[in-house]
């Protein structure tokens, strides 16, 4: 270290105290804005007690003001639960009572006839035909999903009979053609992507470095073409450690 054989042994004990100070004092701040973390503590033996449930402690609130508070609290609870259940009625009742039932007032035995007989088969009939009507707009906004028949319906295409055998050719041949062009243009755009075969027999070299192909590169271009790259490998690693300084040195 630089720094290390210049400093005085006064200085250095008065660094290390402020140290601990500023250590001491963050300390105390985080305990002061975080009272909700617990006290850390590696002494077995320390240990402590409420100042206020100490058995030798006196008496700090009177019987009556303590049973008014605890009215008090359980009124909010059961009010709480009230609103609770007022603003959430898709909530089901729970209860711990395994004796307590209920029953439905509107079609208990003994209740009185509240809809006629036409009434509630019109009710079902138009709730069939919304649900028809569903079902309808349902298909129409998503084509993509399958008909969902019955095992046993079947049907055939309104249009296959009326096709010649010429015009079905010329469609196979444009949609042949279609799939080759649109192959081509995604080789074409990633050129990145590996030529993928399943002809175990086919292979390929390279034109340029085959054992027949003549120099293409000088030797002294190349040669600088290795120095460029070497120099540029070299400023990498001195950006690479001017800019973090925290990372060790590297030394073969």
């Amino acid at each position: 270290n630089y720094f290390g054989p210049h400093e005085e042994v006064e200085d250095a004990e008065e660094r290390a105290a402020a140290l601990a100070d500023a250590l001491a004092l963050k300390r105390l701040a985080e305990d002061f804005a975080h009272p909700e973390v617990g006290v850390t503590t590696t002494d077995p033996t320390a240990f402590g007690r409420n100042f206020f449930s100490r058995p030798s402690a006196g008496e700090y609130e009177e019987e009556d003001v303590d049973a008014d508070r605890d009215d008090v609290l359980e009124d909010m609870a059961a009010l709480k639960k009230l609103a609770s259940d007022y603003a959430h009625p898709e909530r089901p009742v729970e209860t711990t009572d395994a004796t307590v039932f209920g029953r439905n007032y509107f079609n208990r035995a003994s209740a009185p006839d509240t809809e006629e007989e036409d009434i509630d088969a019109e009710r079902d009939d138009v709730l069939e035909d919304v649900l028809a009507l569903k079902k309808l707009a349902s298909d129409y906004a998503h084509p993509e999903k399958p008909v969902e028949v019955d095992a046993t319906a079947f049907s055939r295409n309104y249009f296959g009979p009326q096709e010649e055998v010429g015009d079905a050719e010329e469609r196979a041949a444009a949609l042949a053609d279609a799939m080759a062009l649109k192959k081509l243009a995604v080789d074409y755009a990633h050129p990145e992507v590996g030529v993928a075969t399943t002809d175990a027999t086919a292979f390929g070299r390279n034109f340029f470095s085959r054992p027949s192909a003549g120099e293409y590169e000088e030797e002294d271009v190349d040669a600088d073409r290795d120095d460029v790259l070497e120099d540029m490998a070299a400023l990498k690693k001195l950006a690479s450690d001017y800019a973090h300084p925290e990372r060790p040195v590297e030394t073969t």
